[in-house]
């Protein structure tokens, strides 16, 4: 044992002295570039947590995803939240990477800086792709800071908390360590981005694609090229694990709730979207040069000035998810404020350090190029992001104290840890560590809830509390609201001040605790047959 122990201390030891000395051989720009990540992830982890405490963050997503994993650290898993199973909801396998943090305690401000922190590490493979591609760590620091700047990256540490935006990282990792034939790292990360969602699988497959045409001229491509199959072959199989027995199993047996929500008017599932797709690439494109998709390919574009349309290959990666920005229903889905353009980043990136590559072998583009990115960047980062160099307008979208939250928080220490609650939006993230917490005016009223349905819907007579601001009551709920505290109604009033009131549970009645719910569930059924 006393051997072992030796041995043990003296691996550390080595291990200790070879960081010691990269360390200090580190190139400067490296250097710069770790800066550059320690005051990302410090400037957005805080913006964080200042967005979480002054309730900042709302029901969707924040309050789904932070009940979501306390839910599956305690082996549970349906969400009242969002009224859905976890696992029916998204397959983010990457949930079970907290689970030791949310034995501890952990919550939405540290859901906010871990993300913050994996966004920041994207500038590291950025660097290292730039460096080799460009045969220079000035280069690579000079694509790490455009990172860092980028408009989308900054708006996705502040759109509350969601898995697929860890993606970035593990999949411009993958690229750098297939570019090396590093192949046990590269399926590493590979198995890293799979796991944040599953239409990630998508985007893989067509790294196998596009590495298998980039790497064409490698000595050893018969290798390389059963390594890109492979991959295509795991993300495939991936995504049809995912999509066809894994979510449709904890989802009643029905598609991915998003496949109607957001692409219904291309069909009602899968086969049926692509095959209008294909029938009909006029109403793609049709869609495609809308004013608002326009304007989204600009604001993703002008931050890398546009390099990448001199070596677009790398652009196929990101194309998965680009198609489904474009045709869905859903305008946040082309809105460079959220989650959505995940998946298209780091594509964006690589696909734009070949465009540099290619435009740098132009000797009079060599010297302008490097200025031209800067420019862009800053300009665009100044006009479109959240980061404290950016417009007023924008940077005042993290929340700020203001003197009505300290009502808001004395108003949540009159609810018991293990109550049954609804709660208005900004206030349900603070309550979500628990098994039944409901997003306003669920369950009274059906209100985006599971598949748009009433599956799964509880007995309003479960819940004791109500926690509202009023502000964010809504005038089509106002009656119901009314209805529960009038004299002689189910709820009294047991906290009230600037706009802040907490309601507690003493009888029951018809018109709060049946009328509404059956009404609200007789509407979907309608809706449902009417479709």
């Amino acid at each position: 044992m006393a051997e072992l122990a030796r041995q043990g201390w003296q691996w550390l030891g080595g291990r200790r002295r070879a960081l010691a000395h990269q360390l200090a051989t580190m190139h400067s720009a490296a250097r710069l570039v770790a800066l550059g990540v320690i005051v990302f992830a410090v400037v957005f982890g805080s913006l964080g947590v200042q967005n979480q405490r002054n309730f900042g963050t709302w029901s969707y997503d924040m309050g789904i995803y932070d009940q979501g994993i306390w839910l599956i650290s305690r082996g549970e898993q349906f969400m009242s939240v969002r009224g859905m199973n976890f696992w029916g909801h998204h397959f983010n396998v990457i949930a079970y990477l907290f689970v030791p943090a949310y034995w501890l305690g952990a919550g939405p401000e540290f859901l906010y800086v871990v993300q913050a922190l994996a966004l920041a590490l994207g500038a590291v493979p950025t660097y290292l792709i730039a460096r080799d591609k460009l045969r220079s760590p000035w280069w690579g620091l000079l694509f790490a800071v455009v990172y860092l700047m980028y408009a989308p990256v900054q708006w996705i540490s502040w759109a509350m908390f969601h898995p697929e935006a860890l993606v970035i990282t593990p999949f411009l990792f993958a690229w750098w360590f297939a570019t090396r034939e590093r192949w046990g790292w590269f399926f590493a990360m590979v198995l890293l981005a799979l796991s944040t969602r599953e239409d990630v699988a998508l985007a893989v497959i067509m790294l196998g694609l596009v590495l298998a045409i980039y790497m064409r001229g490698a000595p050893d491509y018969r290798r390389i090229l059963q390594r890109c199959g492979v991959t295509v072959v795991l993300a495939g199989v991936w995504y049809v694990v995912a999509t066809k027995l894994v979510l449709p199993y904890f989802n009643d047996g029905k598609e991915p709730f998003y496949i109607t929500y957001f692409y219904g008017n291309y069909g009602s599932d899968t086969p049926e979207i692509l095959g209008t797709i294909i029938r009909h690439p006029n109403r793609v494109i049709s869609d495609a040069v809308q004013h608002d998709r326009i304007v989204f390919y600009k604001q993703m574009s002008w931050p890398m000035g546009w390099v990448y349309l001199a070596n677009p290959l790398g652009l196929l990666m990101a194309l998965p998810q680009l198609l489904a920005s474009v045709i869905g229903l859903s305008p946040y889905a082309r809105i460079i404020k959220y989650q959505y353009t995940s998946v298209m980043i780091a594509p964006m990136i690589i696909a734009s350090i070949h465009g540099a590559y290619t435009l740098s072998k132009l000797r009079a583009l060599r010297a302008v190029l490097p200025i031209w990115l800067l420019l862009c960047s800053f300009t665009s980062n100044v006009a479109w992001s959240p980061s404290p160099l950016g417009e007023d307008v924008n940077y005042f979208v993290w929340s700020r104290d203001h003197p009505r939250h300290d009502s808001m928080r004395t108003a949540l220490t009159f609810i018991p840890p293990d109550a049954s609650v609804t709660a208005s939006y900004q206030l349900l993230p603070h309550l979500s560590h628990r098994r039944e917490i409901y997003d306003w005016p669920n369950p009274f009223w059906a209100s985006v809830w599971g598949n748009d349905d009433c599956d799964h819907l509880p007995d309003p007579r479960s819940v004791e509390y109500v926690a509202l601001d009023l502000t964010q009551i809504g005038a089509n709920n106002q009656q119901l609201f009314d209805d529960m505290r009038k004299p002689g109604g189910p709820f009294e009033v047991i906290f009230s001040d600037d706009d802040a009131i907490v309601l507690h549970r003493i009888g029951t009645s018809a018109e709060v605790d049946v009328r509404p719910q059956a009404e609200s569930c007789a509407i979907l059924k309608a809706r449902h047959l009417g479709g």
